[in-house]
This record gives C-alpha cells, sequence and structure tokens, in this order.
C-alpha cells in the first residue's frame, strides 16, 4: 500500500504548490483564449480581404461620342464598393500599386491577392462595342475573336500556399463574373438585336506569385514549426536554471567575483547552438516531408543565424519566467504556458486578424510586432519559402535584435535579483 503513501504525499505537495496549481489550471484557459481570439468571427461575421490592384488600364474613346472611359477605374470602384450580402462589411481592403509593389505586398502578407488590369482593358471592350455596332448594322454575326475573347485576361494573383488567398481569389472570380455579364447585358441592351449569341468580353485568369506555384500550407506552417521549437527553448531553460538555484550553484558562483551578467550571458552559447541545430534539423525533416525550399547554403546558413536570434530571445524569455518559478516543475509549466500562446501569436500556425498600430519605414507595424519572435517568423519565410538573402530581411532582423536585447537585459535584472541573492 505504499503507493498510497506516495500518492497522499504527492498530492500535498501539489495543494501546497498554489502557483503552478495555478499555471496547470491557467494552461489550457490560454489555448482556449487564444482559439477563440482567432475564430471568433469564423461563420459569425466577416472580415475585409486586404487587396492589391494594379490598374494599367489607359483608357479609351467611345465610338460616335468620343467620350473618355477607363472601364479599369470603373471595375476598381467596384471592386472598393462591394461589400458581404448579410451585411454593410466591405469584401476587399483596397491598396492600389504597381505590379512589384504588389508582388511584394503578397510576401509581407500585407496583401491576400493582387488582380491586374491590363493596359487594353477599356480599348478591347470599345472594340468589341465598334465590332457589335457593326454586326448589328450588316445584319451579320460578331467576329469569333470578339465572341471568344482569350487575349484579354485579368490576372488574379497570390501565395498559394495561403488560405486566405484561396478565399479572395474565389469572391475576386465572381465578382469580375458578374461585372462582365452586366457589360454584356448593357453593351446588347444599347444595340437591341446584336446577333451571334452569348459575347465573352474578357477572361480571369488566377496565378500564383513566381516561386509559389507548386506551394502548399505546409510550406507556410514549416517556418512556423521552426519558430515553434525555438520558443520551448525557453521552458527548458527556465526549469534548467530553477534547478540550478534550487542545488546552490549558481548562489555559489555569485560569491566569486563573476558579475550576473556574464554567468547569464555565457549560458546563452550552448543554447544558442541548440536553436541554430533545430533550425537545420526541422529544415531537413521539412524537405524530406515535402517543404519546397528556396535557395541554397547561403539561405540555409542565413535560417541558422535567424535562429540564434530567436534562440537568445527564447532564452531571454525563460531568464525572466526562472525569475519567478520556485521550482523545475513550475518552470515548465510556467514555460509551457508562456512560450505556446505566444507561438499562435506571433502567427506561427495560421495568420491571426490585423492589429496596426501605425507604420514605420513604410511598413505597417501591427501589435504582434512587439514581439521579436514574429520578425524570426517572417524573416524565415522570406529566406526559406522565397529564396531571398540579407537585404530582404534587415527590416525584421532589426527589430528582432532590437527587441531581443531588450528582452535580454529585462531577464537578466529580473534572474539577478530574484533568483541570484546571496540570501536566496
Amino acid at each position: 500500500m505504499k503507493f498510497i503513501n506516495v500518492a497522499i504525499k504527492d498530492f500535498k505537495e501539489l495543494i501546497r504548490d498554489r502557483r503552478g496549481l495555478f499555471m496547470i489550471l491557467l494552461f489550457p484557459l490560454f489555448f482556449m483564449v487564444i482559439f477563440g481570439f482567432a475564430f471568433e468571427d469564423m461563420g459569425k461575421s466577416n472580415e475585409p480581404h486586404n487587396l492589391a490592384v494594379v490598374n494599367l488600364d489607359e483608357g479609351a474613346k467611345m465610338p460616335v461620342t468620343n467620350e473618355e472611359v477607363n472601364y479599369g477605374d470603373n471595375l476598381t470602384k467596384v471592386l472598393k464598393d462591394a461589400e458581404y450580402e448579410d451585411n454593410d462589411v466591405k469584401l476587399f481592403r483596397m491598396t492600389e500599386t504597381s505590379e512589384s509593389s504588389a508582388n511584394q505586398l503578397i510576401q509581407l502578407k500585407e496583401a491576400d491577392a493582387t488582380i491586374i488590369i491590363p493596359k487594353n482593358f477599356s480599348q478591347s471592350i470599345v472594340d468589341l462595342i465598334k465590332a457589335s455596332g457593326t454586326a448589328q448594322s450588316t445584319g451579320t454575326s460578331i467576329p469569333t475573336e470578339y465572341r471568344d475573347n482569350n487575349t484579354l485576361k485579368l490576372v488574379i494573383r497570390g501565395d498559394s500556399s495561403s488560405i486566405a488567398f484561396g478565399t479572395s481569389q474565389a469572391m475576386l472570380v465572381k465578382i469580375v463574373t458578374e461585372y462582365q455579364n452586366g457589360l454584356v447585358t448593357g453593351i446588347q441592351n444599347q444595340l437591341s438585336g446584336t446577333t451571334g449569341g452569348s459575347l465573352k468580353i474578357f477572361e480571369s485568369d488566377v496565378e500564383s506569385v513566381a516561386g509559389t506555384e507548386s506551394f502548399s500550407q505546409f510550406d507556410f506552417l514549416a517556418p512556423g514549426m521552426m519558430v515553434f521549437a525555438i520558443l520551448l527553448l525557453s521552458t527548458t531553460v527556465a526549469a534548467s536554471l530553477t534547478r540550478e538555484v534550487e542545488k546552490g550553484t549558481l548562489a555559489r558562483l555569485k560569491l566569486s567575483k563573476m558579475r550576473s551578467f556574464d554567468m547569464l550571458f555565457g549560458a546563452l552559447l550552448p543554447w544558442s547552438a541548440i536553436a541554430a541545430l533545430q533550425v537545420l534539423i526541422l529544415l531537413i525533416t521539412a524537405i524530406i516531408m515535402g517543404f519546397n525550399w528556396q535557395g541554397g547554403l547561403n539561405s540555409i546558413l542565413l535560417a541558422m543565424f535567424i535562429g540564434v536570434i530567436g534562440g537568445i530571445a527564447s532564452i531571454a524569455l525563460g531568464m525572466i519566467i526562472a525569475s519567478f518559478a520556485k521550482n523545475d516543475q513550475q518552470a515548465s509549466n510556467l514555460g509551457i504556458l508562456v512560450s505556446i500562446p505566444i507561438s499562435f501569436l506571433v502567427g506561427a500556425f495560421f495568420p491571426l486578424p490585423q492589429v496596426v498600430i501605425g507604420e514605420f519605414m513604410g511598413r505597417t507595424f501591427e501589435f504582434y510586432d512587439i514581439l521579436p519572435w514574429t520578425h524570426i517568423l517572417d524573416a524565415l519565410r522570406t529566406v526559406l519559402i522565397y529564396g531571398e538573402g540579407w537585404d530582404a530581411i534587415t527590416y525584421d532582423m532589426g527589430w528582432s535584435i532590437l527587441l531581443t536585447a531588450i528582452i535580454f537585459v529585462v531577464g537578466v535584472v529580473l534572474f539577478s535579483k530574484l533568483r541570484l541573492s546571496v540570501d536566496k
């Protein structure tokens, strides 16, 4: 019956450790809050999708009246004014820009899709009107090239690994189809009696951003899993530091002339190497599983360096956690309680609703950007998914290094004051 005594002892220890018990109970609650925040609007309310519009249409003159028309501007206004059927929420949060800027917005996840209106858009429609008028006056059929126009294309472009692109693409195709049907009806009503069957003014062509044609949702998730693994280092570090405090190892070192900063900074070396190794192992595993890795050896080395910065941030977080944990079990519980919700908040598994604070250096700065792991994740995706180099990630790396330095200083100060005092 000794197991009963052990069970009673463990139960008493659990009850006495109120902080640890609180953390165990709070852990699933945090998951509920995070999932509720991410999915609360699903099936209940609607959110605008970010759309980049590239309007290259040069306009045209209508026959007879010589009136200047621009159907590209007209379609842009239709997209801007489009709303969900069950409420007055706009379908799109629209940005008019150039094609190169639109591609960049897609890569930065600041646009869900891009629609490109060609420069001959209005002229092609005017030519169709002329051909329809000629057919009516002569009693002939509209030429085949106008009845089945495959040359005039509206291009819908996006990242095929993004769920948001799939949704936006379906909306755009529906609106474009309705817009075309409205134009056809208007032309036929004006000419009243046009023969030759139904007209096809243009067609929409869905494209992926160059290099992402074969991407899947796994390509979006793989870098997120790397950040998730890096964040879990905080749990291990917190438990390890707490054990050392309990054993008195760090207190004995504190009695020497070694400074707290030197002691804790030295701990960065092995754990940073672990972070770099995690990125390498997970990348190899992801490639085996079908990850569409872009780039060569340089991208691997760059990704490992990014992992080191993320690892230092996680180690600093582990110091902060260890500052408030009484034992290693409590440190582990608190580490999980903190690191897993942060993984969701930085977008490791799925994109979260936009919470824009403002703009900085021409980039949107969101609430999640105050966490260094958000920038670590963006940098990993830029390097591994799009095959970009250092120049493309300087913004994210600058922020991640700055925020990591702040967290590290906070961690050193808290851990030194709360856990390394000689009288502790």
